[in-house]
């Protein structure tokens, strides 16, 4: 080990014990432009405080893949832009979360990775102004019993933006963009919710399938392809949102897909149709106030419950 190493490792230890007698969370900071590491850190608080809490505030260009592992209440964040980068060619997570509670990341750039961050294993995780950028598979990525709360960052250039799966996420003032797959896709026994959060310029805006999933507010805009796809037993409540300019239709619906309209504007989108049904059992309900062109029939018993008030 090299002397700038080996004080690094001796002042973390000498923090991790005084904050251990006294009971007092643990503060590191990591500067990896001097060859100090994320990694270590979370080593050495991961043996001595697991629970924490801990904070660890970091600056400069750390290029390293970061696994979070049964921790609890750690933070990271980072008071001068430090930037996060995959060192696995792809093949891993640039930050893995597993089995941790109340994880923060704020203010990172994080650049590529297999995914820019994988929350997962019953895990509860906080992104906070984070620039989440590609290439790869998924910039943000919630499966297996976890739950993520995504505020004001930006998550671009990835094969999807955030894919979930079995998992909750909470999304505000939050933009998607150039995604080639779709910005979003939430499949296979998932809820997410924005709230004024954007997701513009990708292939898809979001793919729903399986899940169920409330915009609140927010652009889905100028995608080249659908703005909303929903597939099987996908269920949307849209309550404000603006769906225009996509290259294909606004809204998709197939097979057992439900859809509610209580207020949007779906119109302009280039694919002849605003809001398009399937001819296979798609339920659409309040698509009069959309504004849209659309093939959809609702059933007559939700006409007259209009027409009487």
């Amino acid at each position: 080990m090299g002397q700038r190493a080996g004080v690094f490792a001796f002042s973390l230890l000498v923090a991790i014990g005084a904050a251990s007698q006294c009971a007092l969370a643990v503060n590191l900071t990591v500067n990896c432009d001097r060859k100090e590491t994320i990694h270590k850190a979370v080593k050495l608080l991961a043996t001595t405080n697991p629970q924490g809490p801990n904070t660890i505030t970091v600056s400069g260009s750390c290029r390293e893949n970061i696994l979070i592992q049964s921790m609890d209440r750690l933070t990271l964040n980072t008071k001068k832009g430090a930037s996060i980068t995959d060192r696995s060619n792809l093949s891993l997570a640039v930050v893995d979360i597993e089995d941790s509670q109340k994880i923060t990341l704020q203010g990172f750039t994080i650049n590529g990775g297999a995914q820019g961050i994988l929350c997962s294993t019953a895990s509860l995780c906080y992104l906070t102004g984070n620039t989440i950028q590609g290439p790869g598979h998924f910039g943000v990525n919630v499966l297996r019993g976890s739950r993520a709360f995504l505020e004001s960052n930006v998550i671009q250039n990835w094969g999807r933006g955030a894919f979930i799966t079995g998992a909750q996420v909470f999304s505000s003032n939050d933009v998607f963009q150039g995604n080639g797959g779709s910005a979003l896709a939430v499949l296979f026994g998932a809820y997410f919710e924005s709230v004024n959060s954007t997701f513009d310029n990708n292939g898809d805006g979001i793919e729903v399938g399986g899940s169920r999933v409330s915009l609140n507010g927010g652009t889905i805009s100028n995608n080249s392809n659908i703005g909303v796809r929903m597939l099987a037993d996908g269920s949307v409540v849209f309550q404000g949102p603006t769906i225009t300019g996509n290259g294909g239709v606004g809204v998709h619906l197939e097979d057992g897909a439900v859809a509610g309209f209580l207020a949007a504007n779906i119109t302009g989108n280039l694919g002849g149709l605003d809001i398009e049904c399937t001819p296979q059992f798609p339920i659409t309900r309040f698509i009069d106030r959309t504004g849209a062109i659309t093939n959809c029939v609702e059933p007559a018993s939700n006409l007259q419950v209009k027409d009487e008030k």
